[in-house]
């Protein structure tokens, strides 16, 4: 036997080992990854992978990113050189939302980033509160925000959760990023089910 033929048996077996170990301990674990805004640790069941700061593109800007991001509390960077062409990155407030996020106004966004063991899909749905069925689990339910109307910067919609909190310190009005609140019209929503000028909900759902 040569030694490539040795290391090919010798793989083989590796590979054997691992999957058996697998399966005795109930086989290969499924999950899903959700970001879970507006919360610095995860709902019940769900594993913290980081806590995190929402970042953003400027509002009043119209290039840069379009989506909103967790960004870890502690960065790691490799390169020291200032690129010649850039966009920014900026913490993202909680904007207007005093009505309904008491105090809340101007405050900066924390994020969680959090892992659902056991599941294999993950749903965001707009205007519910509530999952399709009982074969899914809500893993937190709030209301749909994204940038404001009238600002250069589009935003992707994201679901914040009900019960915000803020980042410590974070009062002063920088306004980079901005989250608003999203309502409903009656301009092509059907009005009833839909309302004019209410705050849409949301819920995030996996399985």
């Amino acid at each position: 036997m040569n030694l490539q033929e040795s290391i090919l048996i010798l793989s083989a077996i590796f590979i054997f080992v691992v999957v058996l170990s697998l399966f005795k301990n109930g086989g290969p674990k499924s999950g899903v990854v959700y970001t879970c805004w507006g919360r610095k640790s995860c709902p019940t069941g769900a594993e913290l992978l980081y806590e995190g700061i929402t970042g953003g593109s400027p509002h009043a800007e119209p290039g840069g990113g379009a989506n909103y991001v967790c960004l870890p509390k502690i960065p790691q960077y490799m390169s020291t050189t200032v690129p010649t062409w850039y966009s920014e990155m900026h913490g993202t407030e909680y904007e207007g939302v005093n009505e309904i996020f008491l105090g809340k106004h101007n405050h900066n966004v924390p994020c969680a980033v959090c892992y659902a063991t056991n599941r294999i899909a993950k749903l965001m749905i707009p205007a519910r509160i509530e999952c399709p069925d009982s074969t899914w689990t809500m893993e937190y339910k709030g209301y749909l925000m994204a940038g404001y109307g009238e600002h250069s910067s589009n935003k992707v919609y994201e679901c914040v959760d009900e019960n915000p909190e803020t980042i410590d310190g974070s009062e002063a009005n920088t306004d980079g990023a901005l989250m608003y609140f999203i309502q409903s019209t009656c301009n092509g929503l059907p009005c009833l089910p839909y309302v004019n000028k209410r705050a849409i909900t949301c819920v995030v759902c996996t399985k």
